[in-house]
């Protein structure tokens, strides 16, 4: 059972938690959590202001005293960890600057931290449970501070680990190691993808992620508000959807559960009698299931300048920034890429140089499923101008780049279009 960050916003969110996993999660259920809502981007925020000299670890401290004090639980539970992250900020001030390895460290205080209160808080209720960082249940990754990919070689390891925990395993989320034992951590979402590789290692039967969302919907109701729940999705689809943009899923979480042969249940927690989205592996050739979009985007663009080495160089300068880029292209004259703006993108911009030619306002929109006749022609009817578009007998989507300010039309119009017949993705 997989709880997100927004499932774990305030006290009564983590109360709410804490009886879902009494009254839903069988004899030993496995609990794996994200950190409280909008702590992994305050760590990021008080990380970066402390590589420029400021040092400001009471926001964080702060945020989980308050936590503390709504759930009614010991205001001294999480000390160590505020005098461990106040001591490495200083560091980081000192020597002003973050290294990657440095963020990744930061970063994991979140889970850490909420993997206490949610253990502490389980207690409560009289189930018995214990915390556990999954980079000591010898969860490992490569070395790619950031945007780590777990090795094979985990599995054993987690398993026989997983055997000696007493009670209730409530095991961080995004977090790792690499095989020297240092920290590293799985990118945004990325606790979607440990517990798929928990569940894969454990041997379980299904894997239950659960959110403030119904499940996969046919689009961003914030942006096409006649969208509907997908009941019935492939791990194929599933994926595309988180690919490009859906943020419901970390794009790489259902290799393993895939792999494993789950069952994947998306489910909400406000709703626990809901059907939420079940993911099934094989895909039903119905046409498109959905459409996925990124409300802001940068295109990038460099000269190859004959430099073999240049994909590589930027592909070493995106890990260190921690930026995961949403479209990566190269051809004989220039590279391309499609990066989300975030905190990093302009130390990204920076290191780059003044050879990028850099295009803002972009939006991304993708029709997800077998490929559609007539997404062009929606777009063209709305008068939607396509900066872009990218296809391929290789993935199941068809991608088109817009301008930001006609996203919402664009959107809404491909859903009329291709979507608002079905009654459901499938029977």
């Amino acid at each position: 059972m997989k709880f997100g960050g927004a499932a774990l916003a305030d006290g009564p969110a983590v109360e709410r938690v804490c009886g879902i996993v009494r009254d839903l999660g069988g004899e030993r259920p496995i609990v794996v959590v994200s950190a409280h809502q909008g702590v992994t981007n305050l760590l990021d925020s008080v990380a970066r202001a402390a590589a420029g000299g400021a040092v400001d670890g009471d926001r964080v401290r702060l945020r989980h005293k308050g936590l503390l004090r709504q759930l009614g639980l010991d205001a001294e539970l999480l000390n160590r960890f505020f005098a461990e992250l106040a001591s490495l900020l200083e560091g980081i001030r000192v020597r002003g600057r973050l290294l990657a390895g440095e963020r990744d460290l930061v970063l994991s205080y979140g889970e850490r931290m909420s993997a206490r209160i949610v253990a502490q808080a389980l207690k409560r209720t009289g189930l018995r449970a214990t915390p556990v960082d999954a980079f000591d249940l010898g969860l490992t990754t490569d070395s790619n501070h950031g945007a780590a990919r777990p090795l094979p070689e985990s599995g054993a390891a987690v398993r026989e680990a997983l055997r000696g925990i007493p009670g209730i395993p409530v095991v961080t989320g995004f977090l790792a190691q690499d095989r020297l034992g240092n920290l590293t951590t799985l990118g945004r979402n990325g606790s979607d993808l440990t517990a798929s590789l928990v569940a894969e290692a454990a041997g379980v039967a299904e894997l239950e992620l659960w959110k403030t969302v119904g499940g996969m919907m046919t689009a961003d109701p914030a942006l096409a508000p006649e969208a509907r729940l997908i009941e019935r999705l492939s791990f194929e689809d599933a994926g595309e959807l988180a690919a490009h943009g859906a943020d419901v899923l970390h794009p790489e979480a259902l290799h393993p559960a895939r792999r494993a042969g789950l069952s994947v249940r998306i489910l909400d927690v406000a709703r626990t009698d809901a059907p939420g989205t079940r993911l099934v592996p094989d895909r039903e050739d119905t046409g498109p299931v959905g459409i996925a979009a990124r409300r802001r985007c940068l295109r990038i663009t460099l000269p190859r300048d004959d430099s073999a080495a240049l994909a590589g160089r930027l592909s070493a300068l995106l890990a260190r920034h921690a930026v995961e880029p949403a479209a990566f292209s190269a051809s004989g004259a220039s590279i391309e890429l499609l990066l989300v703006p975030g905190p990093a993108t302009d130390a990204v911009l920076l290191d780059i140089g003044r050879s990028a030619v850099v295009e803002r306002d972009l939006a991304q929109v993708a029709v997800v499923g077998r490929p559609a006749t007539g997404a062009f022609e929606a777009l063209a009817g709305l008068g939607v101008p396509v900066l872009e578009a990218r296809f391929g007998s290789d993935r199941p989507s068809q991608v088109f780049l817009v301008p930001t300010d006609d996203l919402e039309r664009a959107v809404r119009g491909l859903h009329a279009a291709l979507l608002a017949p079905r009654v459901g993705a499938a029977p």
